[in-house]
């Protein structure tokens, strides 16, 4: 569960020992939340949660009422939008899925903003890890990726939104691969990796975690530029 911490200190707190049972036992967890105070019944941030628990237990579809009661307390609830925008795509329901993956782009940059986030300290440390990831490539490896660079973006641009990438992904692989790099085509769209600082930053405050995130998220693009699909990924441990 990612969702942000709610402003009722002791919400939170109920909230944070829902998370941890549900680590082990959604079911058990759900059952928790149904014991909720009555005045937090009808919280969007308890709506939720039901539903992340009951896509856990029942699927996508089943989930769908309750991240709309989320949001129906509170429309600027970003996580509630993305949320729904993966019941949509679960759902093959394409310009759905894109509406709300646009309206959580929209929100968590004006967030972005009030929580300070990606100061150039920050930035610095992610972009140190990243060429440190690089610098322990195996030779060979490093030989075969030659130049291709790792720039830094704070979240991902509206276009690739608009044509349905996950406006909180960490990272991205552009460009042909190494193995389908041809005359022209590569030119015109020379690889690089980007990395979206201000969607690490968020998901990960902590640094050792951070710092963790990082190389695995430079781990698996490089697995792009090298054709890995994701179940080759999920296999080397890089998804």
């Amino acid at each position: 569960m990612k969702s942000r911490p709610p402003e009722d200190p002791a919400l939170h707190a109920f909230l944070d020992d829902v998370a941890d049972v549900a680590a082990d036992d959604p079911a058990e967890a759900l059952e928790l939340l149904d014991e909720a105070s009555p005045g937090w019944q009808d919280h969007p941030e308890i709506h939720y949660f039901r539903g992340d628990l009951v896509w856990t237990i029942e699927g996508p579809e089943a989930a769908e009422p309750h991240f709309r009661r989320a949001l129906a307390g509170n429309p600027r609830f970003a996580d509630a939008h993305h949320a729904l925008a993966q019941v949509h795509e679960a759902m093959d329901e394409r310009p759905a899925m894109i509406r709300h993956y646009l309206e959580v782009l929209r929100l968590d940059a004006h967030d972005d903003i009030g929580a300070g986030i990606g100061t150039k300290e920050d930035q610095r440390f992610i972009a140190g890890v990243a060429e440190a990831v690089l610098e322990d490539l195996p030779e060979e490896f490093k030989q075969r990726l030659g130049n291709v660079p790792v720039v830094l973006e704070a979240r991902p641009a509206k276009y690739l939104v608009q044509d349905g990438f996950d406006p909180r992904a960490l990272g991205l692989f552009e460009g042909p691969d190494h193995f389908h790099q041809r005359g022209l085509e590569a030119a015109a769209a020379p690889s690089r990796i980007v990395l979206y600082y201000a969607n690490l930053l968020a998901m990960f405050a902590d640094e050792d975690e951070l710092r963790e995130q990082v190389e695995v998220t430079i781990l698996h693009e490089i697995g792009h530029y090298f054709g890995l699909d994701e179940d080759d990924m999920q296999r080397l441990g890089l998804d």
